[in-house]
């Protein structure tokens, strides 16, 4: 059930699925965007039921179409306005793309699919943890002059520097959770960074704390198949009240 597309909207999409700037955004913007494309050329709401845990890709896309017809409801300039207005942001001119005779790519939609960058290991991967992850984030990546998080060892693995961290800032809230909601401790119990896990529970870590999914992190480990983690968590007492 398609919708009918302004011209402006066209144009503009046929900048961004060729745009090289668009793999250098940040993935909630990436998402923004595929969830306003979807919201204003297909449907309001997405036209099938939510993707399973285990489909991360689909359904952080599936989450930020939905997201889209919440913030928007049934105002369709409002949304089209913030795509252009993010298209301009990644050096579209309206009518530019139109007048070079480029039109949308017919496969955009597995343009988007590649570009969201939203990727889910089943292997080990240089010490960030045994088996499989499910939780929907992408590594971070640690630039010239970014700021090093807690979540970001926490998926490293690296039990020392989590440590160190730690009594660097030790008036941070350990349990404070990332902009996708999770908290460090959830992270580590998703990797199965078993070291990591009790240095955060020694430090205040709150094992009953949920992640968007409502999963604890006994529950998380479980469903990552890290079992020597899950009985070490049992064995600590952790349970849901």
């Amino acid at each position: 059930m398609e919708q009918p597309v302004s011209p402006a909207l066209s144009d503009a999409a046929a900048h961004l699925s060729r745009a090289p700037s668009l793999s250098r955004l940040a993935n909630n913007t990436k998402l923004e965007l595929y969830g306003l494309y979807k919201f204003l050329t297909i449907a309001p709401l997405p036209q099938t039921s939510r993707p399973s845990l285990f489909d991360m890709t689909g359904r952080a896309k599936w989450d930020a179409w939905s997201n889209t017809h919440k913030t928007y409801h049934d105002r369709r300039a409002d949304a089209e306005n913030r795509y252009l207005d993010i298209a301009r942001e990644l050096g579209w001119v309206p009518g530019a793309a139109s007048s070079s005779g480029a039109q949308p790519d017919a496969s955009s939609d597995e343009v988007w699919d590649d570009e969201l960058d939203i990727k889910v290991s089943s292997s080990s991967n240089g010490g960030a943890g045994m088996g499989t992850f499910v939780s929907a984030l992408v590594r971070p990546t640690t630039g010239d002059g970014e700021t090093e998080t807690l979540q970001k060892l926490a998926i490293d693995g690296d039990a020392l520097e989590v440590s160190r961290f730690l009594e660097a800032n030790p008036l941070m809230d350990i349990n404070e959770r990332d902009e996708f909601g999770y908290t460090a401790l959830h992270l580590a119990c998703d990797r199965g960074n078993s070291a990591v896990v009790k240095i955060l529970l020694e430090h205040g870590g709150d094992p009953l704390l949920k992640d968007p999914d409502g999963l604890t992190v006994l529950e998380l480990t479980e469903i990552a198949g890290h079992d020597k983690l899950s009985a070490f968590l049992q064995g600590a007492s952790i349970t849901v009240e």
